[in-house]
């Protein structure tokens, strides 16, 4: 008896590439990278390393630089839309009342 060969279902590229949140049309595309950690370090230092909420300092490893008006509601990367948030409880916070929105369907 001899043992059958079975074929891969993946291919090399598709095991290797990350996947990508899928945007919505006509929104703007999220910024990544070294973009974004200058974006990042340019809103902090304008708040002076302060949440935008309670006025926490702001740690980067920990806290959050929020879109103000996300991006999936036609919102920007411009750092007039951003605001650096602490982690808990102003960052959860708002996520979790947009996200009551969004079930709500504002």
């Amino acid at each position: 008896m001899a043992l059958a060969i079975l074929k891969p279902r993946l291919t090399a590229s598709s095991l290797t590439r990350t996947p990508m949140l899928q945007t919505k049309a006509g929104t703007v595309e999220r910024q990544r990278g070294r973009a974004w950690m200058a974006t990042r370090e340019r809103v902090a230092l304008a708040h002076g390393y302060r949440c935008a909420k309670c006025g926490a300092t702001w740690v980067p490893s920990r806290d959050h630089i929020d879109h103000i008006v996300e991006l999936a509601d036609g919102g920007t990367n411009d750092d007039s839309n951003l605001q650096p948030l602490c982690d808990v409880p102003c960052h959860k916070a708002k996520t979790d009342a947009e996200a009551r929105a969004r079930a709500r369907g504002r």
